[in-house]
């Protein structure tokens, strides 16, 4: 009886442990695909820097995000990237995507989301290709 009682959960464990493992083992990963799994791939660049200018808003009134220009190596063109302003707790105030261009820069645009610099505690920027 005490077999049945812990000895057939145990083994059905075991059984379904191994073939989802078996299943996971024949997951292929590259920079481009996402699945479960784990490989080492190349970067375009090390490090990407994002910044964010201002203009004062009468009618806010106050500061706003302009633009947030992105910069990094040219090696990065044509990849895509999200730009998102944080607030303080870690809230998104505004996100932009596009593409990089030829030099691995851009410049998205947050005029038109009248985002106020009081409320941006960071950026965060994605980099994708």
């Amino acid at each position: 009886m005490r077999w049945k009682r812990f000895g057939v959960p145990a083994v059905t464990g075991v059984v379904v442990f191994g073939a989802v493992t078996a299943f996971a083992a024949t997951f292929t990963v590259s920079s481009k695909t996402v699945v479960a799994g784990n490989a080492t791939v190349s970067a375009c660049n090390a490090t990407a820097a994002v910044t964010y200018n201002t203009l004062y808003s009468a009618t806010l009134p106050g500061y706003t995000v302009t633009t947030t220009p992105i910069t990094t190596a040219a090696s990065c063109n044509g990849m895509a990237y999200k730009v998102t302003l944080m607030g303080a707790t870690n809230n998104s105030l505004g996100e932009k995507t596009g593409t990089l261009d030829s030099s691995g820069a851009s410049s998205p645009d947050f005029t038109t989301s009248v985002v106020s610099v009081a409320l941006v505690s960071g950026v965060a920027v994605t980099i994708t290709g």
